[in-house]
């Protein structure tokens, strides 16, 4: 199939679900998905467009996993007029709240004709979109525009980079719209080049630069994090074999926290009194500070892993399931460090039984806490270097 008839049909499709799409994103705001303010913004494109004028910089964050990793940018752009974007609502109340001197708004849907709008307004010199955020709509004009576009930790799940492989021609000709990509990893760095049959740099991954808090003589408390609710009886299961004697509290913090109240109805009672539920944004860290161990979700089914770089940073040993794919090179270089468990059982008692031996260690990872993180943030100046010059 010819490039510009994947394009045309992209686009055509789009005009014909719109309706459909109206009605699903109606839905999202009954449940509290959305806002007006995010539907005004993302599908309709209505801004105050007298307040967005010209930028230097457009960043780009989908999530909270994407606008933790933006620090590094904003501080080493900071002579630079940016304007922050971002997809979810906890996102952008999150941002909010940390970056409270720049312009943050939704970023439209990559509908044509609100791209066209958007673009038209405002005056951006360049984009850095993080993580996994390829989109043929915002590639194609804004390449027509003259504007830059840039993929920094840059990252290709497995489902993903087999998908784009199906349309291998299309993803090459959007590769050739971005001016620069690096990816967050020597693996991702392979996919991206496969996939675009383009050069990729590799500059270290951003999640990186964060402040350590490193608390020694923790109590016997252990977090599952970021669990997805494919995961909720699995982790139960794990919690029913521990030595609860040894345990001051076991901290479930789920991946989406609106499926929060399933959860709850589904732990028994004999362990309840153990069990502490995070259900606010934001709360993370200071449940990792407390944990001695922690365990990342997504890595108990078929999903990729979580990473655990966050919990690491709170002087965490971290556990893991068997399914890491998208984190292998983190977990690998953990496990050289005696800072990580991946375990390869399927069998909740033996993870249960391990875990029960890990939770009575003390733990000695400061040194090697720090020097993981030093040596994986000076590779990081690098990106600026790459940012500003193309």
């Amino acid at each position: 199939m010819k490039k510009s008839m994947i394009i045309f049909s992209y686009n055509f499709l789009q005009v014909i679900f719109f309706p459909i799409f109206l009605f699903i994103a109606f839905f999202r705001i009954i449940f509290k998905k959305e806002n007006f303010i995010s539907f005004n913004q993302k599908v309709l494109c209505n801004y105050n467009f007298s307040k967005l004028n010209e930028f230097d910089y457009l960043i780009h964050f989908s999530s909270i996993g994407e606008l933790n990793s933006i620090d590094y940018l904003v501080e080493n752009l900071s002579n630079k007029k940016i304007l922050l974007t971002c997809s979810t609502l906890s996102s952008y109340n999150l941002a909010n709240k940390k970056y409270q001197k720049y312009s943050i708004i939704f970023l439209p849907l990559d509908l044509k004709w609100n791209v066209n709008k958007f673009l038209n307004h405002i005056k951006i010199k360049k984009i850095i979109w993080i993580d996994s955020e390829i989109w043929p709509n915002w590639l194609t004009i804004s390449k027509k525009k003259k504007i830059k576009n840039i993929l920094v930790n840059g990252r290709l799940s497995d489902k993903s980079f087999s998908r784009w492989m199906i349309f291998s021609s299309f993803s090459k000709l959007l590769g050739r719209k971005y001016s620069v990509i690096i990816a967050k990893s020597l693996e991702d760095k392979k996919k991206f080049e496969i996939i675009f049959d383009r050069n990729v740099f590799y500059c270290g991954n951003l999640k990186f630069y964060q402040k350590l808090n490193l608390k020694n003589n923790k109590k016997n408390i252990i977090c599952f994090a970021s669990i997805h609710k494919e995961e909720y009886e699995k982790v139960l299961k794990i919690i029913e074999n521990l030595n609860l004697n040894s345990i001051e509290q076991i901290i479930i913090i789920p991946r989406h926290i609106h499926f929060s109240s399933k959860l709850k109805s589904i732990i028994k009672d004999d362990y309840l009194n153990k069990v502490l539920i995070i259900e606010k944004f934001g709360e993370n860290n200071s449940a990792y500070e407390n944990s001695k161990l922690t365990f990342m979700g997504g890595s108990l089914f078929e999903h990729g892993g979580q990473n655990p770089i966050e919990p690491l940073s709170r002087g965490c040993f971290v556990l893991s399931g068997q399914f890491i794919n998208n984190f292998s090179e983190i977990y690998a270089d953990l496990e050289d460090l005696s800072l990580a468990k991946v375990f390869k059982e399927k069998n909740f008692e033996e993870i249960a039984s391990a875990i029960n031996k890990y939770i009575d260690m003390e733990l000695n990872n400061e040194t090697n806490i720090k020097n993981y993180f030093n040596l994986n943030i000076k590779q990081l100046s690098s990106i600026i270097d790459k940012v500003e010059e193309c």
